[in-house]
């Protein structure tokens, strides 16, 4: 797609499809993650390594179990870290529960 068009396909697509860019970011994002899932994991790792989301958020995101996804971080040599996630994370939790 030529620089041109990107920046002008916004305009045309938002109001009359979308909401907000947002809303058509956020779409062109998650077609994005459906064509290429192994983004998904790739995305989990960075957003786990820089505590951005706890071990157990990040597996989710992944589309993993926990114990695959520490997996993937012992083959790639990476620490499993004991962060448990943001207050916010922890209090959905224990709704949860």
């Amino acid at each position: 797609m030529s620089m041109h068009l990107s920046k002008s396909l916004p305009g045309v697509l938002v109001p009359k499809y979308y909401k907000s860019v947002d809303n058509l970011i956020e779409d062109a994002f998650r077609a994005l993650l459906n064509l290429k899932p192994g983004l998904k994991v790739e995305m989990a790792i960075e957003l786990y390594l820089r505590e951005e989301v706890s071990l157990s958020k990040a597996a989710e995101i992944a589309g993993m179990d926990m114990e695959d996804f520490k997996e993937i971080l012992k083959v790639r040599g990476l620490k499993v870290s004991s962060y448990i996630g943001s207050k916010e994370d922890i209090e959905s939790g224990l709704r949860l529960i």
